[in-house]
């Protein structure tokens, strides 16, 4: 369904589908929309409404090894996607209601809220800009006992609500410079998701950014500079804040087309509650060259007290690569560290490698999750292999917590299509510590997948996850096998559409150090979806 004008005269009632505590979001981009009636004339708005029926045997509703239970759960979700286009800006929104009966053997039914919105709206075209973005989501809150979604278990998941509002101007100053300023709020919510009993030990948040850059413009050619600050300041509810702030100045001259010599200084000051050392704050400067024999390949090294090389081969379009290496004295992650990412691509195999360090927070993680658009390695969006929804429970997320966190992550990932059968897998590890609790997460993951097209409409596929969660308190292991049918069949109800059918078997397994967090599960499920 396409709508090609939107008037003044639209009403947006009280009753709004979306919780309330969402609708002020919607109503705002509305008011921003309205304010410029000739670009929301100019927006292309295509709707399309959905609707997903699925039931469900599990001979383990409580996801318990003592207290087994088996039943079945039904599954009603209607939902609708709203994409509006124009020539200056854009809108997306993805929303899907969860109904559930049954769900952990309630004999009740449950209703869960899912929603990704995103936006950018330019009040002046290139000038002036504002993006929003809204998420809720349903999500396991420790690693002990990992929930493979809403529909088994009662406890450890959480109700998770991000609104992100970000106004930013992009002045230009002639050939001289150009720059960046801009303010972003974030807010994050918590709250028990339907049917958990456990009590959550995180908190809300007011995240505050600000960010400023102001950079040489075409005027300078052989010698170019930059300026940069940016601040984060997050604002909890019932625990300590945390601030990040960097200020940064650099210069780089070109000898030639292929050397160039560069100086840089800053100042970093962050402060957060940590029971390891004090972050490292002060003065910090680089001073270094560039090699850049071609367009393929560049070696950069600086030195000084934050020193680094950095690494570009790319020998062709099919295979990119960057590699850098740091040895910081100040700032955020001191000491040694890795970023890499390789990639090859070529007509029918994808294989990729990527690695990085960051300090962040759970907050923030969970701010950066896309809801409706999760992403393999490949950038395809991970689907449930029954409900053809994305994929909304991640199960390799830190544990919710007050903290700040230091992630390392490796990632080695695999993707070969033939045409009617395509393979995909990883593997990963992530290790994280925590700057308060003085504890180490270590996690080993692999997971793959086979889907077989044997027939027109009709396709086979087994998905295959194992991962193992080491930390000082409590470690599993968690294997997940699901092996189903798909079949697509034309229907028209006006128009012709096409009604995907499923039907699958998945066994679950839980082996934990801690015997209550173990389980095993099998479950059967049927479903339709259909997208109008």
């Amino acid at each position: 369904m396409v709508i090609t004008m939107v008037t003044e005269s639209m009403v947006i009632h009280k009753s709004c589908i979306f919780p309330q505590r969402k609708c002020y979001e919607l109503l705002l981009l509305y008011t921003f929309l309205l304010s410029k009636p000739e670009s929301v004339l100019a927006f292309d708005w295509n709707v399309r409404p959905s609707f997903s029926l699925s039931e469900v045997f599990s001979d383990n509703l409580e996801l318990s090894d003592t207290a087994k239970k088996s039943g079945f759960i039904t599954e009603f979700a209607p939902g609708i996607s709203l994409y509006g286009n124009s020539p200056w800006s854009n809108f997306n929104l993805n929303y899907r209601m969860q109904g559930l009966y049954n769900a952990a053997g309630s004999q009740s039914v449950d209703i869960n809220h899912q929603l990704q919105m995103n936006s950018l709206y330019q009040a002046v075209r290139n000038t002036l800009f504002l993006q929003t973005s809204s998420s809720i989501s349903q999500q396991n809150t420790s690693n002990s006992f990992i929930a493979t979604d809403n529909l088994t278990g009662n406890s450890n998941r959480a109700d998770v609500k991000n609104f992100t509002i970000s106004p930013y101007w992009t002045p230009h100053f002639g050939q001289y410079a150009s720059g960046l300023v801009k303010f972003e709020y974030q807010n994050t919510t918590f709250d028990q998701a339907s049917g958990s009993d456990t009590s959550l030990a995180i908190s809300d948040s007011n995240n505050f950014l600000y960010q400023a850059r102001l950079s040489s413009g075409s005027k300078f050619n052989q010698v170019r500079w930059n300026l940069n600050y940016s601040a984060q300041d997050q604002k909890r509810t019932s625990d300590d804040d945390v601030h990040f702030e960097q200020l940064q100045g650099d210069t780089r001259y070109y000898i030639n087309r292929k050397f160039n010599v560069f100086a840089l200084a800053g100042y970093e000051n962050n402060d957060y509650q940590t029971t390891q050392n004090e972050p490292d704050n002060g003065v910090f400067y680089t001073f270094g060259g560039q090699w850049s024999p071609s367009q393929w390949y560049s070696l950069e090294a600086g030195y000084g007290n934050n020193r680094y090389v950095m690494m570009n081969i790319n020998p062709s379009t099919n295979f990119t690569s960057n590699i850098t290496f740091r040895n910081k004295e100040v700032g955020l992650n001191t000491g040694n560290s890795w970023d890499a990412n390789l990639n090859y691509r070529a007509k029918q195999t994808n294989v990729g490698f990527n690695y990085f360090q960051e300090t962040t927070t759970v907050q923030q993680v969970l701010i950066q999750q896309r809801i409706f658009t999760q992403q393999d390695e490949f950038g395809n969006v991970v689907l449930d292999p029954v409900t053809q929804q994305p994929e909304l429970f991640i199960i390799n997320q830190p544990p919710y917590v007050d903290d700040v966190i230091i992630r390392k992550r490796g990632n080695i990932s695999f993707g070969f299509n033939t045409g009617k059968s395509f393979y995909n897998a990883s593997v990963y590890n992530e290790r994280r510590t925590y700057e308060q609790r003085a504890e180490e997460d270590n996690i080993y993951g692999a997971s793959g997948s086979w889907q077989w097209q044997f027939a027109p409409r009709i396709n086979l596929y087994l998905q295959p996850t194992w991962q193992s969660t080491e930390n000082d308190t409590n470690g599993n292991d968690r294997y997940d096998v699901a092996l189903g049918l798909t079949r697509s069949i034309p229907i028209n109800l006006g128009r012709p559409l096409l009604m995907n059918t499923r039907i699958e078997y998945r066994h679950i397994d839980q082996i934990s150090d801690d015997t209550d967090f173990d389980y095993t599960e099998n479950r059967a499920t049927a479903n339709f979806a259909v997208q109008f």
